[in-house]
Order: C-alpha cells, then structure tokens, then sequence
C-alpha cells in the first residue's frame, strides 16, 4: 500500500488495495481510467478491449510510443503516470487474484510434459507434478544459466 501511496496512486486504486480484493469491475474501471487518461494525452491506445484469450477476463491495451509534438521520452513519462495513477496496483493484484491464477495454471496443462521433457533433457531437476510457478522458476533459471527457455521451446508461452 506504501508504494501505492507514495506513486500517488488515485484515491480508487487506494480503495481497492485497501479491500485487499480486486474484482474484475474494479480491474475494469482502473484499465479504463488509465485508457482515458493516455488518450486525453493524445497518446495512441489500441486493444482497450476485454478478451479472454489467456482464460480469463483482460484488457491487453498497448499504446503508442510517441505522440505528437512530444519526444517519445516525453511521450513515455506521460504513459507511466497514467498507468501509475490509475490502474498499475489493481492489475498487479487483478493478476495475482485467484480466479486469474488458476485460469494461468489451466493454460499451462497442456504444455507441462513438454515443459517437463525440455527441463530435464537439460538436466534440471523438476518433479513432474510441480506447481506451474515452480516450472516457470526453472524454466527462467536456465533460461539465465543455459539460454534455452523451455515454457517457449514447448509453445506455452
């Protein structure tokens, strides 16, 4: 909550970290406040709609780099204090809520024993049934060590 607090996160962004619960509603109202504030900016949005293409309700927005008569830091600095002031703490959340992790986890069913083969071809030791965060770990540690990522070698990601 500090860190929201001292982003100087709007008093709605507070309210939800203050519930300590974020529904889609409140996910929803945060995006589309950051929408408004980019565009008001004169700053590009595309994709400010829901999908679910991940299993779950999201908004997959993008923006543009630059914007006119500005430089693309200018352009970038705007685009931060948006997305600081209203919605970066509730997606965070939204993301960690768990509704969204277990859609995440079911996506990644159907890529673990590819996951898993990848892994321990490259000898990392992995039990089979291990959480999808843990496959992700390993997955990012030889990623670092070794340069092969097995979520993307399998197709999960």
């Amino acid at each position: 909550m500090s860190a929201a607090e001292q982003a100087n996160a709007s008093e709605e962004q507070l309210e939800v970290l203050r519930s300590e619960t974020v529904s889609f509603s409140d996910y929803e109202k945060a995006v589309l406040k950051t929408v408004e504030c980019l565009r008001s900016a004169g700053i590009e949005v595309v994709n400010d709609q829901v999908s679910n293409t991940r299993g779950f309700p999201e908004i997959q927005y993008s923006y543009g780099a630059g914007s006119a008569g500005r430089t693309e830091a200018e352009t970038d600095a705007i685009s931060k204090e948006c997305i600081l002031t209203h919605s970066m703490f509730v997606e965070s959340l939204y993301q960690e809520t768990p509704v969204v992790q277990e859609a995440v986890d079911a996506n990644f069913e159907p890529y673990r024993e590819a996951v898993w083969e990848c892994l321990d071809g490259n000898s990392v030791d992995v039990e089979r049934d291990a959480s999808r965060v843990e496959y992700e770990i390993k997955s990012t540690d030889l990623m670092v060590e070794g340069g092969v990522n097995c979520l993307v070698e399998a197709g999960y990601t």
